[in-house]
Parts: C-alpha cells; sequence; structure tokens
C-alpha cells in the first residue's frame, strides 16, 4: 500500500513518543457504599466504548473522565416514575433523550452525497435522534441476569433501519424507528477472576470509537469509518471475557449487517472479535484491536457488494490529562468478488476531546479515508475531511453542540437534492441541541 498522506500518521508518533502528563483518578463511591468496578474508567462518557460500559455495568460511569453528565446518570425520567414503587427491585434503570439540529451545506439543499453523516440532509433542521432506554445492567461481582431494551426513532434510525425492524425499510427518510438495542445479559463468575459477560439478541457493535446514538457521540456529524468501514448494530451473541482490570476480549457471531432477529443473507454468519489492554494501571493508554469477516458483515455501495468482508481496526485512545483525550483509528478492509474484483478501503483518523471548563468541551476531528475501488461510497477517490465542534452543557440534562466541516475528495463526489457527486470540495454547518431525561 502507498501512503499518500503520511502527514496524517504524525499523531500517531506524538501519541507513542510524547511526554504523558495524565494522573489517575479515583474511583467514587456509589450509593449505599458500594464500590463500583472500574469497567469505565479512563472512558469518556460520549463514546461508543462509554456506552458498552454504561450499559454492561451500573457502576461504570461512576469512573468516567471529565465532561458532560452521563445521560444514564441525568435521571429526571427515573425520578418522575420512583414514587410509583416500579424501580424498588433495585438495579433497574430507564433514561432518554432527543436530539435536534441544523445543518448548513455550501452544496445544494436536500439529500447529500457521500457526507456528512449521519446528517445527511443538507439546509434542513431534523429531530434526529429520540431515544429510551429501559435496562438491567450487570454487577461484576455475583452471577446475575441483565437485560437492555432501548428504543430509537427520527431521521437516524431512519438511516439505521435494520433488516427486519420496525417498517423497515422506512416510508419517510426523515423519521424512522426501531430498537437499537433488545437483548438479555448474564454476567458469570468463571474462567477469570474479573469472568465473563455475555450478551444475545439485536445489540450495538463493538467496532469503532463514535458511537451511533446522539448522548455517545461528541460531533453531531460522524466520521468516513464509522459509516462506510463498520457495522453500527446486528443480531448474534458476544462475550466479554475480563482477563484482567486492564485486558478485555470480545467474541461474538452475527447475522450480517444491521439485522434485526434475521439474517442479511442465507449465508450471512460473520464473527466479531475485539482486545482491549491498557498498558498501565492508571489507564493513561489503550490500544485497541478488532475485527469483523463473513459475508455481508458490512454494507458496500448499492450494485458493488461481494461475497466476503474482511475488516481491521486498529485504535489508541491516550488520556495527555485528566481534560485530555486523543483517539487515533484506523479501519482497513477488503470485499471479495465483487463487480469491480477486490474492493479494498484505509482509513485512519485522529480525534481530540478538551474539556476545557467545566461547561464547554471542545472537539477536533482530522480524516483520511481511500475508497480504492469505490465498493463503499460508489466513488473511486481518497477523502479527508477537519472538523472542529463545541460542546456547551451549561446543566446536566442539555447539551449544545455546534460544529463546522471541511469534506475534500479527488473525485467530484459531494452533491445534493438527491444528485451524486458534482463538487470536490464541501463546507458544512450544524447547530444542534442534545437533551436527555
Amino acid at each position: 500500500m502507498t501512503y499518500r498522506r503520511p502527514w496524517i500518521y504524525l499523531p500517531l508518533f506524538v501519541v507513542l513518543f510524547g511526554p504523558n502528563a495524565s494522573q489517575a483518578q479515583e474511583l467514587p463511591a456509589l450509593p449505599g457504599g458500594e464500590t463500583p468496578s472500574n469497567i469505565g474508567s479512563g472512558l469518556e462518557a460520549q463514546s461508543l466504548p462509554g456506552e458498552i460500559a454504561e450499559d454492561l455495568d451500573y457502576g461504570a460511569s461512576n469512573a468516567f473522565r471529565f465532561g458532560a453528565k452521563p445521560v444514564s446518570e441525568v435521571q429526571l425520567l427515573e425520578g418522575l416514575l420512583r414514587p410509583t414503587g416500579f424501580f424498588d427491585a433495585g438495579g433497574l434503570r430507564t433514561f432518554g433523550w432527543a436530539e435536534f439540529g441544523y445543518t448548513g451545506t455550501s452544496v445544494s439543499s436536500g439529500p447529500l452525497s457521500v457526507q456528512p453523516r449521519l446528517n445527511r440532509f443538507g439546509d434542513e433542521f431534523v429531530v434526529s435522534d429520540i431515544g429510551f432506554t429501559f435496562q438491567k445492567p450487570l454487577r461484576q461481582d455475583i452471577f446475575n441476569i441483565g437485560f437492555n431494551v432501548r428504543y430509537f426513532a427520527g431521521a437516524n434510525a431512519a438511516t439505521g433501519a435494520a433488516k427486519g425492524g420496525i417498517g423497515a425499510p422506512p416510508e419517510n427518510p426523515r423519521f424512522g424507528q426501531d430498537f437499537r438495542d433488545l437483548y438479555l445479559s448474564a454476567h458469570l463468575p468463571i474462567l477469570t477472576d474479573g469472568g465473563m459477560d455475555v450478551k444475545i439478541g439485536r445489540m450495538n457493535t463493538i467496532i469503532g470509537w463514535n458511537g451511533f446514538l446522539a448522548p455517545y457521540r461528541p460531533f453531531f456529524s460522524n466520521d468516513y469509518q464509522f459509516f462506510y468501514s463498520q457495522d453500527g448494530a446486528f443480531t448474534g451473541f458476544l462475550t466479554d471475557t475480563h482477563i484482567n482490570d486492564r485486558l478485555d476480549f470480545w467474541n461474538g457471531l452475527t447475522f450480517g449487517a444491521n439485522t434485526f432477529f434475521t439474517m442479511r443473507s442465507n449465508t450471512s454468519y460473520c464473527y466479531i472479535g475485539q482486545l482491549n489492554y491498557w498498558l498501565t494501571d492508571e489507564k493513561k493508554t489503550r490500544l485497541t484491536s478488532s475485527v469483523y469477516i463473513g459475508p455481508d458483515a458490512i454494507f458496500a455501495a448499492p450494485g458493488l457488494g461481494g461475497n466476503f468482508v474482511t475488516m481491521l481496526e486498529l485504535r489508541l485512545q491516550q488520556n495527555w490529562s485528566e481534560r485530555f483525550t486523543q483517539i487515533i483509528q484506523s479501519n482497513m478492509g477488503c470485499d471479495s468478488e465483487t463487480p469491480v474484483g477486490t474492493g479494498s478501503w484505509y482509513g485512519v483518523y485522529t480525534q481530540g476531546v478538551y474539556h476545557w471548563v467545566p461547561t464547554i468541551d471542545l472537539n477536533f476531528r482530522g480524516e483520511w479515508f481511500d475508497d480504492v475501488q469505490g465498493t463503499r461510497t460508489g466513488f473511486a477517490a481518497d477523502y479527508s475531511e477537519v472538523t472542529l465542534g463545541l460542546n456547551w452543557h451549561p446543566c446536566s440534562y442539555i447539551e449544545f453542540r455546534p460544529e463546522i466541516r471541511g469534506d475534500f475528495s479527488s473525485q467530484p463526489a459531494f452533491g445534493g437534492g438527491g444528485n451524486p457527486g458534482g463538487n470536490y470540495s464541501q463546507l458544512s454547518g450544524v447547530i444542534s441541541a442534545l437533551i436527555k431525561f
């Protein structure tokens, strides 16, 4: 492989060889004096790893880093329901959110070609995400059973409509509904001191750092890898073996890309696996390696799918200080026997989250993505983007997240109004709000 933009890999050397200024944080106690597990320690709440930890372990969010209050801890909805006695059994919780936003672009209005995603409608205000969660996270010290029911609706639900899901495909591309999560879980105190967690049903993926749902990503828009090299959710099972406090090993089987209790195709049995390793007990540097292989594991551009996908992800999270987190992530993949031969793609980004003051976070993302044969985006082109954003959270239940983004392509891939292509570059700006309850 020839790296046409080697400069974008420079942050990797900064992370590996630069100074490490972060300090370990003491885990706060849970209500009632319980000591929480440290599954969430070192993670950002507004990330997919943060979402996974929050869903697995009741005490995980107590160990998250600085920033906006985790959506599960706002407890407005739970506070209204608690007098009914519904939560007296213990371990149950419920919460929700609503996200609204306007995306303005330098190209035509309407459906946008290639990027940005998830906000794919230019010069429009949309209800992007409405979500309700009812769950029983797991205790990590004894055998116990849990579950997760997460319903969501809006423009993002229409974008992520699952095969076999509610009303799929949606009649309205600007508003759909489905269950993002609908699974049973269990903690098994076996194999290691930390035991094993098991999930079976419909669930979010473990691949990628930016989450699909609004409370679990710092930006309104998302990266190229997220949309073109990852499967956001699936039906299947996952096991997470806590080998020790620093090492976790995920294994699972899925029914193919974005399914709701059905298979993507007759042969779409796919393997997914991941290793997460903190280099030190202070949890400053986290290495992640993921693999996803199988027929129909990840979506291709219309008419350009092959018969077997192989995708490798490498990620590094560096907590430079209590306030600054940097992510470097690379996805590389191929799809065999597509109409244009073996399709291949490569991508890398660096993303920074800086908790400037208690009510303001500053966010940055720079990315390069190469769709070599055009099997991902429909254009045989390489892309780059730079996004700057701000998260102002004046109180626990509301966030304002403006951003500005520039996209660039080696081919005229960007367009609007449902027309593919026409522009080599595109400027977009976002005004959005996230309400948590």
